[in-house]
């Protein structure tokens, strides 16, 4: 920032301030507290943040948007809640960083295209060549890490690579102030739960992993995850019947596609996606986990 749009004194104390108390709580030792805090920041976050992304459109339409943003306090705001050109895409490359382990362990490379009022475009190459189970994962994997981390968003767009081309991921950009309002980085661990022989071709099995119930599904030798709970409720799937990929919950007879985890009976919340591998014969979950 130019010396003449410097921010006020207070200003700039009390940002130095939010960066050092965010700092302090996120090496607190009760993870719980961490929670917390970081709830909070995400709920101030999403009351403020489409007031904002409106206020930002009516400049744009009344070619006042620039001005605004000489204003150096005006400017804080809008690097603060990710607005202005290409700010919306260097929050989604942020949270896209903590999966982006899971996709190149699958000989996978992911490269955030274009993010503007919500939508956020991908471009997946080269993915889960050779790896069983998992192509189903991905995108699941991406939606559910964007919807959990990216205030506003609203769908993801996934672009195959041009034929020949191959591209390499883009450097994450930084955006000042950003994990005032952004959650704690994830990392995915992984855990070998089970042989997949102990997984039977065309069946369903309910496994713990970490304290999370998790629901196999092995469907012609392809392995697929998600959590095991009926969506809307606490009750557990495993023990449903599996007829042509297709589970029907025994409490309440909804039936999901074991391929994509979408209801076929109509209208409803699709199965939770689990991220799942095979390495060998070892069937392997991942969970996202603050990072150390």
């Amino acid at each position: 920032m130019a010396a003449d749009r410097e921010l006020p004194q207070a200003v700039a104390a009390a940002a130095d301030r939010l960066t050092e108390l965010v700092d302090a709580f996120e090496a607190h030792p009760d993870v719980a507290v961490v929670e917390r805090v970081f709830e909070l920041l995400r709920c101030v976050d999403v009351v403020h943040r489409r007031g904002f992304q409106r206020l930002a459109e009516l400049l744009n339409v009344a070619g006042l948007e620039q001005r605004a943003l000489d204003d150096p306090e005006v400017e804080l705001l809008f690097e603060l809640y990710g607005l202005g050109e290409g700010r919306e895409r260097t929050r989604a490359e942020e949270v896209l960083a903590g999966v982006r382990p899971y996709i190149e362990s699958h000989g996978g490379r992911l490269e955030v295209v274009e993010a503007e009022a919500g939508v956020v475009t991908v471009r997946l190459s080269g993915a889960c060549q050779g790896c069983r189970g998992s192509t189903a994962t991905l995108r699941h994997v991406i939606e559910e890490s964007l919807r959990d981390g990216l205030p506003g968003f609203a769908r993801l767009e996934v672009q195959e690579p041009p034929e020949g081309v191959d591209r390499h991921d883009p450097v994450p950009g930084f955006v000042p102030l950003s994990a005032l309002t952004a959650p704690p980085p994830r990392v995915l661990v992984w855990h070998n739960v089970l042989s997949l022989d102990e997984v039977l071709p065309d069946a369903v099995r309910g496994v713990q992993v970490e304290g999370e119930h998790v629901l196999l599904a092995n469907l012609g030798g392809d392995l697929y995850a998600y959590a095991n709970v009926c969506p809307g409720s606490p009750l557990p799937v495993h023990a449903g019947e599996v007829d042509d990929g297709v589970l029907r919950c025994p409490w309440h007879g909804c039936r999901f596609d074991l391929r994509s985890g979408r209801r076929v009976d109509g209208a409803g919340r699709p199965l939770h996606v689990v991220p799942v591998a095979v390495e060998g014969r070892d069937v392997r979950i991942g969970q996202l986990r603050a990072a150390s």
